[in-house]
């Protein structure tokens, strides 16, 4: 890329920060308006995805989990049951989405291996929704394989049933 090109990007995106501003405020405006709208078929569901991109992905993830709950009737459970988020069919399970990364994986964080649960996945992108089911112990194995750290600080992880949450990285071929 010539300095010419790159001043060229730099100016378009300058010119388009209000714009962006102006898309992640009415993002924010219908946040709470979105999951109705789907479940009563006037948006698509990819449309709901792509309008929660603007959000940032500590006030998407929550909704994207709230839609699951509702389009599948599952029981949201309470966080003093420490069994996860959602239950359906007397199963709990622990929700965790990652969306739109650049990097192409799945980045998963505050795993609670303490809970007696399983776990529902989802990668979210532009191209669809994929969705995987582990078993607790398929979770831990995952965890194992790529190599889970500690979700807050640095602190070393010397147990994965200790009150730690974890973080990890599933890269996508």
């Amino acid at each position: 890329m010539s300095s010419h090109e790159a001043l060229r990007q730099a100016q378009f995106i300058l010119d388009s920060l209000h714009v962006k501003d102006g898309i992640v405020h009415a993002a924010y405006e219908i946040k709470n308006y979105l999951i109705d709208l789907v479940l009563d078929g006037f948006l698509e569901e990819m449309d709901f995805y792509n309008i929660m991109i603007a959000l940032s992905p500590q006030s998407r993830s929550p909704f994207w989990e709230k839609y699951f709950i509702q389009k599948y009737g599952c029981r949201p459970v309470n966080r003093n049951e420490d069994r996860g988020d959602l239950e359906k069919d007397d199963r709990y399970y622990e929700y965790k989405a990652s969306g739109f990364n650049r990097d192409n994986a799945l980045h998963i964080v505050q795993i609670k291996f303490w809970q007696n649960c399983d776990y529902i996945v989802q990668s979210i992108s532009s191209y669809g929704v994929i969705t995987f089911v582990l078993t607790h112990d398929q979770m831990i194995q995952e965890a194992i394989r790529c190599k889970a750290t500690s979700a807050h600080g640095t602190r070393s992880v010397t147990t994965l049933n200790e009150r730690n949450e974890l973080r990890m990285i599933l890269f996508i071929d």
